[in-house]
């Protein structure tokens, strides 16, 4: 993928007012609608990451052990191609989801599961899908003799300790959420096997210019107007005093004076006095806005510029910001030749059009390697924890309405007028 990936001056959250209990309640319920089937399979997958190899061995897939305090059943949930899945490998999964979503209750349990359309057999079926996924593309990695080498999976170690600032600090990171470096070198090396797997049964051809400009077409509004420049930071920071801040801004005046009188080259200055040291490397450069985002006032100083055109003083978060805006992409109309495409935006295309192309052949491939497997679900116990009465629905939802009137009148009471000085005085 070729996509920028130095530092970026990222667009800063606007300010919004507090929300309320139940408008918390409710967002946060909403988000995990929208996102409950995904999180569904992310659950399943985290947990047979680490163990779903060594247990295929010996003919069972085991549970993660962990800490609960509910009933568990015993028994064997499923098989696949002749491999237990137990039941409490299935139970312990929901319920961790259950739990760590905030459904503690058996009402919005309920409630959460008619959001999404599903029963508890039904939401037990995609868990046990889930699981028997993991251990197919398992299976498939074996079948086709992927491997991952220790250098290739120290090598992808070191690259992922060195965004995180060195091992010590990626690894406290970890280690709060009970990695160790060999489960976390374990799991790297399960998501290597799975790439390398990806990329055999689903390798995708090159797109082709014309496939290139037609996804582009499709997409003018996301593409067209966009800018690429340059920027010359002089940092500032939050806590300086109104001295320093004065001083910085008087810095990045001077420089901007030399710049327009000609007597330095803006990509000079920036190696000269850039404080985004990442960028300053490249003259400066940070590519494209439409591929990558900007604080609001950088954005907009940028927005206003043509092509060569240097800025003014940019005051934001970061410090001051002198942007030269290095060239435009804009069409009329729609673009007809890949030669209008600057290579930059020509590559992030590639990537995806690739990236959807691959998705979607490894998904097939999937789906009917799936299809082939001997998969055979039991029904489901009637004593799970997770089985609740889907009709209790119906009481989360008066509870969230009711909770939403309370703090309603709670507000509107305590944004009453005070009463004014001439009518304390009549008193």
């Amino acid at each position: 993928m070729a996509i920028n990936n130095k530092m970026k001056i990222k667009r800063e959250p606007k300010e919004t007012p507090e929300p309320t209990k139940a408008e918390r309640k409710k967002e946060a319920k909403a988000k995990l609608t929208r996102g409950g089937k995904i999180a569904l399979v992310a659950v399943g997958c985290a947990a047979m990451l680490l163990s779903v190899s060594a247990l295929a061995c010996s003919g069972v897939l085991n549970e993660v052990k962990s800490e609960q305090a509910y009933h568990l059943t015993g028994g064997v949930a499923a098989t696949v191609n002749g491999t237990n899945i137990t039941e409490d490998t299935i139970t312990k999964q929901i319920m961790s989801y259950r739990t760590s979503a905030g459904y503690t209750e058996d009402a919005d349990w309920a409630k959460f599961l008619v959001d999404q359309g599903m029963t508890p057999e039904s939401y037990r079926e995609n868990m046990i899908r889930s699981v028997a996924s993991d251990f197919l593309v398992d299976s498939a990695i074996r079948e086709y003799d992927i491997t991952v080498s220790d250098d290739e999976v120290n090598e992808e170690f070191e690259r992922a300790a060195e965004s995180y600032g060195g091992v010590d600090k990626m690894m406290e990171i970890l280690n709060q959420i009970g990695y160790t470096e060999d489960a976390y070198k374990d799991s790297l090396r399960s998501s290597m096997q799975s790439t390398k797997l990806r990329e055999k049964v689903a390798g995708v051809e090159t797109p082709t210019d014309q496939e290139i400009v037609g996804y582009i077409n499709e997409n003018l509004d996301t593409y067209n107007d966009a800018r690429r420049s340059e920027n010359l930071l002089i940092k500032v920071d939050s806590d300086a005093s109104d001295e320093d801040k004065q001083a910085a801004k008087d810095k990045a005046q001077e420089i901007l004076d030399k710049i327009n009188a000609g007597e330095i080259s803006f990509e000079d200055a920036v190696k000269e006095n850039s404080d985004d040291t990442a960028s300053a490397e490249d003259g400066g450069d940070v590519g494209y806005d439409k591929l990558t985002s900007f604080v609001t006032e950088y954005q907009d100083a940028l927005s206003a510029l043509q092509k060569d055109q240097v800025s003014g003083i940019v005051e934001t978060t970061y410090g001051y910001h002198i942007i030269k805006c290095t060239d435009v992409f804009k069409v009329d109309g729609a673009v007809k030749s890949i030669d209008e495409v600057p290579t930059e935006i020509k590559d992030y295309v590639v990537n995806i059009i690739e990236s959807n192309a691959e998705t979607e052949a490894y998904d097939a491939w999937l789906n009917e390697y799936t299809d082939r497997a001997d998969i055979k679900i039991n029904p489901m116990p009637s004593d799970v924890p997770y089985n609740v009465d889907l009709a209790l629905a119906e009481q989360a939802e008066d509870e969230d309405e009711a909770s939403t009137d309370t703090e309603a009148t709670s507000q509107t009471e305590g944004t009453a007028e005070p009463a004014t000085d001439d009518a304390t005085d009549s008193e």
